[in-house]
């Protein structure tokens, strides 16, 4: 399917399940090599996830908050230095913020790939303001808000055949399902390609319009970046603290 782009911790003995999981030395994420940096810029990193069964990767540091999108859902072990061993379990479609710090290693336990996109979020996203919500232009949309915070929102975007919406940023817009971004030949918004996952960004005050080009619906989703006074969104898929990464950063 393709859809176009048009415009303390206190000091323990190591235990059995530590040495498994060991965190003596930490990469960056950009630097884990099942985490791939696909956008960069003064506001986001993105990164296409995608471990495979019964793999983990490196023990890796997230330097900044972070939106997380789970595209492929799977039951893992998230190990965070310091700490005891998790167990999770993540469905298709969820989402989370996560705070910044965050040093572990994530194994997945299941008999799929663990895929997601992780949106980085640059000490300087936080003087954006968000964009106006997207607006259907021709055909049938429909957009769930899978998660509303103070700094960001995550969308899912479903555009029937033919149809075309339009996206304001600033905004990151990912196909990680299946779908590819084409970016339009004369007015388009850079597209990064990857195998996992094609990325877009839409700079501030900038908009685009995604139409579907096939005959079944597509998806797309949409990470909004940036403030705004008008939180009135329902949110769905929002994980338990407990259960969930942000519960174990290391303090700056």
């Amino acid at each position: 399917m393709t859809i176009a782009l048009i415009h303390n911790h206190a000091s323990r003995a190591t235990t059995a399940m530590d040495q498994t999981y060991d965190c003596s030395h930490v990469v960056d994420i950009a630097e884990e090599p099942r985490h791939h940096l696909v956008l960069e810029n003064e506001f986001v990193r993105a990164f296409a996830v995608e471990i495979p069964p019964q793999d983990r990767t490196l023990c890796h540091r997230h330097p900044r908050e972070y939106l997380l999108y789970v595209a492929s859902g799977s039951e893992i072990i998230s190990a965070a230095r310091g700490e005891e061993p998790k167990r999770l379990s993540y469905g298709d479609g969820e989402c989370e913020l996560s705070v910044a710090g965050l040093v572990h290693v994530v194994e997945n336990l299941g008999a799929k790939p663990f895929r997601n996109v992780v949106v980085e979020l640059s000490p300087r996203a936080g003087e954006l303001r968000r964009g106006a919500n997207p607006s259907r232009t021709i055909g049938e949309i429909s957009f769930s808000r899978l998660l509303d915070e103070e700094r960001a929102a995550v969308l899912s975007i479903e555009i029937a055949p033919g149809a075309e919406v339009e996206i304001s940023g600033p905004a990151v817009v990912a196909t990680p399902e299946g779908n590819k971004l084409t970016p339009d030949a004369i007015d388009a918004v850079e597209v990064q390609s990857h195998s996992t996952c094609d990325i877009a960004w839409i700079p501030p005050g900038g908009a685009v319009v995604l139409w579907g080009c096939w005959e079944q619906a597509e998806r797309a989703i949409v990470f909004q970046i940036g403030r705004t006074e008008e939180q009135g969104f329902a949110v769905s898929n929002v994980r338990d603290p407990l259960r969930s990464l942000r519960a174990h950063a290391e303090p700056e």
